[in-house]
């Protein structure tokens, strides 16, 4: 049964980063395991709010599923590109391959996608890692929310 688009403003990760900041702010409750599903986390949320926005606004993606809803990561990091958002889109998303594909931390992080692809780096997680990335997080939400603005 097809949907109607979805209300992208339902899928604005702002009160999500805003409780991650106030959970990062406490380093003792930050171990391993809490500092990768931030880095995940991040980096998911900004990716959904903007699948939504593009759906809503009309574009479709292409391929195998059914409700043409399913956006390749490469179309989001490419438009963060043409934004000018590489300081930022760039970390978030080798933060979360780190994050969410290596098991060492730190170790070296080689990318396989577009338009990353073969770049690498010698990355770790740690607090001020997620300091930083969260601090990222907000200048992709701020592009993000004035995208399709009426």
């Amino acid at each position: 049964m097809r949907q109607s688009p979805p209300d992208p403003e339902k899928l604005n990760p702002r009160q999500l980063i805003d409780s991650l900041s106030r959970l990062a702010s406490n380093k003792k409750a930050l171990d391993e395991v809490l500092i990768r599903r931030n880095a995940s986390t991040l980096f998911f949320a900004l990716f959904n709010y903007w699948a939504a926005k593009s759906y809503a606004k009309g574009r479709r993606a292409r391929g195998h599923c059914p409700y043409e809803d399913c956006f390749p990561y490469s179309e989001f990091l490419q438009e963060m590109l043409g934004a000018g958002l590489e300081y930022a889109i760039y970390p978030l998303y080798l933060y979360r391959v780190l994050a969410d594909h290596y098991t060492l931390n730190p170790t070296k992080v080689i990318l396989t996608s577009r338009p990353f692809k073969n770049r690498q780096a010698e990355v770790g997680l740690s607090h001020n890692t997620v300091d930083n990335l969260l601090r990222l997080a907000y200048d992709v939400l701020e592009y993000l929310e004035k995208l399709n603005r009426k």
